[in-house]
């Protein structure tokens, strides 16, 4: 368990463990009238839970492209109804897409996250099925008040009042006097989160859904970039630089789309956060498990000739979608790995997964819609670099109970923006002094945007000594400690990564109105599908990808009951 604000965070949370702390995280910031309305946008269609024609899809043949949750959740879906599924995946070792963990030994007690690490309590189709998988989790501590603040080469704490920032880095910033008498939290707050606090409820529930016409005051401040909305708020030039550091998540991406901050705000994402126990990968390795079981347990007592067949393509990047209106078939030309060899195959509907910036390289004929097209062309993704280190000790969790950093994040203005420290440790009671002289594995270097690219693109030699000279001047540490500490590291650099080439899709200014409803939208007359965290309102995150994924299939399954009359 972990303690926030005299609140006891259990493992393992039930449904209404997590429905409670989503009240007392929405309590806190005064939107207690919310908590219906993201639940009910953030859970699983009931419809798809309700379906019980079992079978009756049999000789109907899908192919899913792409691996990654979403791909995997529709296939899962589709498949209990008797669906035959062929999932093609351009890796030839690991599935997954951005759900990434990286295990430096064989027994996976020694992992970090690649791609995503954590989940908030209200995304409750990612929660669905960790339940149904009976995967662990504990608390992925966000915030730890024994972690650094590092700005304008100036270290301190960052306690939870904003104290220790007010007075030894507030004065290297030009600040309105009204800015200097706010901690930095509440100049956040106030600069982000009153356009939010203004709406109806009503309105507010539409940052999580997919709309054909939003409101006008959603499209109104998503046309705005986030320093716009800081500016439109009358903060200081200074407070808006002060801020770009303390909050790197924010300060990166301030010619990015408002959306992106009322998105995970709304559903106050960042209050209590998850992580998988033995890591992230666990869940699509799940998902897997259960596709390829003959007697998958997940579906209950769903007798088992009913289910349909699934068929793995690892190996297999899709470079051709083609509409073949004679068959009323979708045509699929793969590349297969294993045979070095450009093979095509006919299917009765398609489901795409893979990120739009992959999509772009993949021939199409004919051309999907123009809207779709141009969509595909423009809609923006953002780099993320992480880099991993292996240290033969904790060092981070060294000193009195005043030092200890047990999870939670150090942030800087420096490249490696911040350093994230794993929360394994912090349910451990007693003698903590024995367990920071264990092997640990510290997110170095989480980085997105130009900090992003820029790390990632350093000749590696550079890049790990940059890192490790940065994570010794934000921890006070000898020049060179770090040398001794570091066993094996690791660099991802999501730009440059084959069959992704961008970290998340991140919405530029007025993409929301442009694009949201179209990205959605079947093709080739309902035989083409979409899903995919770029398809949905919770970029960046796994409920995204799970939620448009099922959702992809239930629109595929509607389809076909009425056409079929089933």
């Amino acid at each position: 368990m972990a303690v926030k604000k005299g609140f006891i965070q259990p493992s393992n949370p039930t449904d209404d463990e997590r429905n409670n702390m989503l009240k007392i995280a929405l309590k806190e910031v005064n939107r207690e009238e919310d908590f219906n309305n993201i639940i009910k946008n953030l859970s699983l269609p009931e419809e798809i839970k309700s379906i019980n024609s079992f079978g009756n899809f049999h000789g109907i043949k899908v192919a899913v492209i792409g691996g990654g949750l979403a791909g995997l959740a529709s296939s899962f879906e589709l498949r209990k109804l008797g669906f035959d599924i062929t999932l093609f995946e351009a890796n030839e070792d690991r599935i997954g897409g951005r759900a990434y963990t990286y295990y430096f030994d064989k027994q996976k007690k020694l992992y970090g996250e690649l791609g995503a690490m954590r989940i908030p309590i209200a995304h409750e189709s990612v929660w669905h099925y960790i339940n149904l998988f009976g995967l662990k989790t504990r608390p992925f501590v966000q915030n730890n008040p024994n972690a650094f603040i590092y700005i304008r080469n100036t270290r301190v704490r960052n306690d939870p009042k904003g104290k220790n920032v007010m007075d030894k880095i507030y004065p290297k910033f030009k600040l309105y006097p009204w800015e200097r008498a706010l901690p930095w939290q509440k100049l956040l707050s106030y600069g982000l989160l009153t356009p939010l606090e203004k709406m109806s409820p009503d309105i507010r529930q539409e940052i999580l859904q997919i709309k054909k016409k939003y409101s006008f005051p959603i499209e109104y401040w998503t046309g705005l970039g986030i320093r716009q909305v800081l500016e439109q708020m009358g903060l200081s030039q200074g407070a808006i630089q002060l801020i770009s550091s303390v909050v790197p998540y924010a300060g990166q991406f301030y010619n990015n789309s408002y959306f992106e901050i009322l998105q995970e705000e709304y559903p106050v994402d960042f209050s209590y956060m998850y992580e998988i126990v033995g890591g992230t990968s666990n869940l699509p390795q799940a998902f897997l498990n259960s596709l390829l079981s003959t007697k998958p347990k997940e579906y209950g007592n769903i007798d088992v000739s009913k289910i349909g067949k699934f068929n793995f393509k690892k190996g297999s990047r899709v470079i051709g979608i083609y509409e073949m209106n004679s068959k009323d078939k979708v045509a699929i030309k793969y590349h297969s790995s294993s045979s070095n060899e450009v093979k095509s195959e006919n299917f009765d509907f398609v489901i795409c997964t893979i990120p739009f910036s992959s999509l772009r390289t993949v021939d199409i004929y004919p051309m999907f819609s123009t809207k779709k097209m141009q969509a595909i062309k423009e809609v923006s993704y953002s780099t993320a670099q992480k880099t991993l280190f292996l240290c033969n000790r904790r060092f981070w969790e060294e000193g009195d109970e005043n030092e200890r950093i047990l999870g939670g994040g150090s942030f800087s203005d420096l490249p490696i923006t911040s350093i994230w420290y794993p929360s394994d440790h912090a349910e451990i009671k007693g003698n903590k002094e024995i367990y920071y002289k264990e092997p640990g594995v510290l997110l170095a270097s989480y980085a997105y945007a130009q900090d992003g690219i820029r790390l990632g693109n350093l000749e590696e030699k550079l890049r790990i000594k940059l890192i490790k000279r940065q994570i010794e001047e934000i921890h006070g540490l000898p020049e060179g400690y770090m040398d001794r500490i570091v066993e094996e590291h690791v660099t991802i650099e999501w730009n440059k990564e084959r069959y992704f080439y961008g970290g998340f899709c991140y919405f530029m200014p007025h993409q929301l109105r442009l694009f949201i409803y179209n990205l959605s939208k079947a093709e080739y007359n309902n035989k083409v599908y979409f899903a995919g965290e770029h398809i949905s309102t919770c970029h960046g995150w796994m409920q995204g990808a799970v939620y448009s994924g099922v959702k992809a299939a239930l629109d595929l399954i509607n389809y076909c009951k009425k056409r079929f009359g089933i």
